[in-house]
C-alpha cells in the first residue's frame, strides 16, 4: 500500500506552510530556554545555591509531582471543553507567556530575597510557593502548545514537520543552560563579579523575557485546522475517554516505568562540577553531538520509511542504553581524569546523538496518534487531555528522577557545608565520586529497560493505523459539512 493510501489521502494536501512550521519551532525555543535551566539545575540551585537541605528539596519535588497528577489532566479537560472562534488551544497560548515569564524570574530570585542562611523555613516556603506557581503557568502553556501539534493539520506529514521543527529549533532554548553552565564556572573561578545567587537571578530574568517575547509566537501565528466535535465533553467524560485509550495508556505506563532512568540528568551536574571540577566540560563533550543531532532530524523520513514507530522506540532505547553501559566499563579507573574523560564522553555523546532527532520527534508523534485513536473509537478528539498526559508524564518522570536523585545525595556521602561540597564516602566502601559516576551512567540505563515492556503490547502501527486514518478522513469531511450547514 502506498503512503498516500496509508495516510487516508491526506498526503495529497499540505495545510501548514513553511513560515508557520518554523515559527512553531521558534516559539518552543522560547519556552525551553527557561525549562532547560530548571530541568538541568533545579536540584543544584536549591541545594547548593539557595542553601536548602537536600531531603527538603527531594520532598518538595515529590509533592509537586503528586500535584501534577491532578493539575495536568484537569487542565487538559478544560482545554477540551473550550470552544472559541480562535479554537480551543490558541486562547491559552495568547494569555500564558507573561505570567509564566514573571514566575520564572521570581523563582530564581529567591536567594537574593532571603539572604539569611539560617532562615531555612522561609526558604522552604518560598521554594514551594514559587515553584508550584511556575508549574501551574507552565502547564497552562505546555499542554495547549503540544496539543496544537495534533490540531494544526489532519495530514500526518504536516504533524511530523511541525513536531520536528519544535524539537529541532528548541535546541536554541538550550542556550540558556549552556550560558548558565559557563557562568557557573566563571563565577566559581572568580572571573566575573557575580556570585552564584546573582548568576541564577540574572539567568532567571533572561529566561522570563524569552518566554514572554518568543513563546507568545505560538498563539499569534499557529492555527488549529482539525475540526472538533460540536459537543463539549464534560470533565468526567474526558477522563473516561482517556482510560478507554489503550495506546495512550501503554505510552503512559512505559514512561512511568522509565522514570527512574532520569536520575542520570541529576548526577550529570555533580559529576562535571564535583568530580571533573568543571561544569563547562559538559559543553565541550557535547559539541560534536550537537552537530550530529542536528543532522539526525533530516533522516527521520528515511527511518520512518523502513521502521514503524514501535520499532523505532525499541531501537533507539536499546542502542542508547548499550552505549551508556559500555561507556561505564570502558572508563572505570579514569573517571576523575579530565584528559581521558573528555574525549571518551565526546565519542559516547556523538554516537548517541545519531538517534537524537528521531527520539525527540517519534514519541510526540505517537501521542498525536492516540488523539486520532480516541476520535476513531469514541468520535471525540482530546488534544487537551492526551497532551496533558504527555506533559504530566514528562513532569512526573522528571520530578520522580529529581526527587530520587536529590534524596540519594546524602546516602552516598554528599553534603554541602557553607556552600562547599563535602564527599565523605558512600556505602559498601565505594567512594562518593564513584557512586556519582555510576548514577550518571549504568544505573539509570539498567532501570530504564523496564520502559520497553509496555511497548510490546502497542499495536497502533501498520495496517491498523492506515485503516484508522482512512476512516477518520471520511468522518471529518462529513463533520465539516455539518458544521458549515449549521452555521448557515
Amino acid at each position: 500500500m502506498d503512503k498516500l493510501a496509508e495516510n487516508g489521502g491526506f498526503a495529497d494536501r499540505k495545510y501548514v506552510g513553511y513560515k508557520e512550521t518554523v515559527l512553531y519551532g521558534i516559539a518552543n525555543s522560547g519556552q525551553t530556554f527557561g525549562y532547560g535551566i530548571i530541568t538541568s539545575y533545579l536540584s543544584f540551585f536549591y541545594v547548593n545555591v539557595f542553601g536548602i537541605p537536600a531531603p527538603a528539596v527531594a520532598a518538595m519535588i515529590a509533592v509537586v509531582g503528586i500535584w501534577d497528577t491532578f493539575n495536568d489532566p484537569l487542565m487538559g479537560s478544560l482545554i477540551d471543553k473550550t470552544r472559541t472562534r480562535y479554537g480551543k488551544l490558541r486562547p491559552y497560548l495568547y494569555l500564558v507567556p507573561v505570567p509564566l515569564g514573571v514566575a520564572t524570574a521570581v523563582m530564581f530570585a529567591g536567594p537574593l530575597m532571603i539572604t539569611d542562611p539560617y532562615r531555612v523555613t522561609a526558604k522552604i516556603v518560598f521554594m514551594y510557593v514559587s515553584y508550584i506557581i511556575w508549574e501551574f503557568f507552565y502547564t497552562i502553556g505546555d499542554v495547549p502548545f503540544w496539543g496544537m501539534s495534533a490540531a494544526v493539520s489532519p495530514n500526518p506529514r504536516d504533524r511530523t514537520s511541525v513536531i520536528t521543527s519544535a524539537r529541532l529549533i528548541s535546541s536554541l532554548g538550550g542556550l540558556g543552560s549552556i550560558a548558565l553552565t559557563v557562568m557557573i564556572d566563571l563565577s566559581n573561578k572568580g572571573y566575573i563579579g557575580l556570585n552564584l545567587q546573582q548568576v541564577f537571578a540574572v539567568m532567571g530574568c533572561v529566561a522570563g523575557v524569552m518566554v514572554m517575547c518568543v513563546f507568545s509566537l505560538s498563539g499569534f501565528f499557529v492555527k488549529e485546522r482539525v475540526v472538533q466535535s460540536i459537543e463539549e465533553p464534560g470533565v468526567l467524560q474526558s477522563f473516561a475517554y482517556m482510560f478507554r485509550n489503550k495506546p495512550l495508556a501503554l505510552i503512559i505506563l512505559a514512561n512511568v516505568l522509565g522514570s527512574f532512568g532520569g536520575i542520570a540528568g541529576i548526577f550529570s551536574n555533580y559529576y562535571f562540577i564535583d568530580v571533573l571540577g568543571t561544569a563547562s566540560a559538559n559543553l565541550i563533550i557535547g559539541i560534536p553531538g550537537v552537530i550530529v543531532g542536528f543532522i539526525s532530524f533530516f533522516i527521520i523520513g528515511k527511518v520512518k520509511s523502513r521502521l514503524n514507530n514501535k520499532q523505532i522506540i525499541y531501537f533507539i532505547n536499546l542502542y542508547g542504553k548499550a552505549l551508556s553501559i559500555a561507556t561505564f566499563f570502558i572508563c572505570l579507573g579514569n573517571t576523575q581524569n579530565l584528559r581521558f574523560m573528555i574525549p571518551a564522553l565526546m565519542v559516547k555523546n556523538t554516537l548517541g546523538a545519531i538517534t537524537g532527532g528521531i527520539g525527540s520527534v517519534v514519541p510526540t508523534e505517537m501521542i498525536g496518534d492516540t488523539v486520532d485513536y480516541m476520535e476513531w473509537t469514541t468520535g471525540k478528539r482530546s488534544e487537551g487531555m492526551s497532551f496533558s498526559v504527555l506533559t504530566f508524564v514528562g513532569k512526573f518522570t522528571g520530578s520522580a528522577s529529581r526527587s530520587l536523585g536529590t534524596a540519594l545525595l546524602p546516602l552516598i556521602g554528599y553534603r554541602v557545608v557553607n556552600g562547599k561540597a563535602v564527599m565523605a564516602g558512600g556505602p559498601f566502601g565505594i567512594g562518593t565520586k564513584n557512586w556519582i559516576w555510576a548514577f550518571y551512567t549504568i544505573i539509570p540505563d539498567l532501570l530504564g529497560l523496564l520502559s520497553l515492556v509496555p511497548y510490546f503490547f502497542y499495536d497502533l502501527v501498520g495496517e491498523k493505523h492506515a485503516r484508522m486514518m482512512r476512516e477518520l478522513a471520511d468522518r471529518r469531511e462529513k463533520l465539516a459539512e455539518q458544521v458549515t450547514s449549521d452555521n448557515r
